[in-house]
Parts: structure tokens; sequence; C-alpha cells
């Protein structure tokens, strides 16, 4: 069985590292973008899905009709407001 310390020192690294966007986020930031033929912009990953359009413009992309109304009012709670209907 490894020490703890040992074990400690794996996981450091990684916890250096997460300031820097993983793979996993680009790759879905790329997917997402080609799906929907929308652009994240000069937004993050979080902040481009933020809001729910982008989702909400996802799951239609993916299933059409999914999401009756998409509200595009610029206040956080809009995005929760198209999925909800």
């Amino acid at each position: 069985m490894a020490s703890p310390r040992l074990e400690l020192e794996e996981i450091q690294p990684l916890q250096q590292d997460a300031a820097r966007p993983e793979p996993a986020v680009a790759e879905a930031r790329h997917w997402i973008e080609q799906v929907t033929g929308r652009s994240f912009g000069d937004k993050d990953f979080r902040s481009g899905l933020e809001n729910g359009i982008l989702l909400c413009e996802l799951l239609n992309a993916i299933k059409p009709g999914l999401v009756k109304k998409i509200n595009r009012l610029s206040t956080p709670i809009a995005g929760l407001v198209s999925i909800f209907n």
C-alpha cells in the first residue's frame, strides 16, 4: 500500500493544473459550437453557458422543438425560464 504522503504528492500537480482549462472543456466547447453553429465569442465556457440560451439551442439542435421558447433576455434567470417552459 502506498503511503498517504506519496498519494498527496501525486495529487498536488493536479491541483496546480486546475487553473488551466482541461482538454475536455475545450473539446466540449468546440462540439457545442459545431452542433449549434454559434460561438462562445470571448466568453469562457461557464460564462457562455450561464444564461442558458446556448444550452437551449444545443438541445434544439439535438432534438428540434424540445425547447419551445428560448427566453433571450439578458437576466440571469432568463435561461432557467426557457428550460422549464
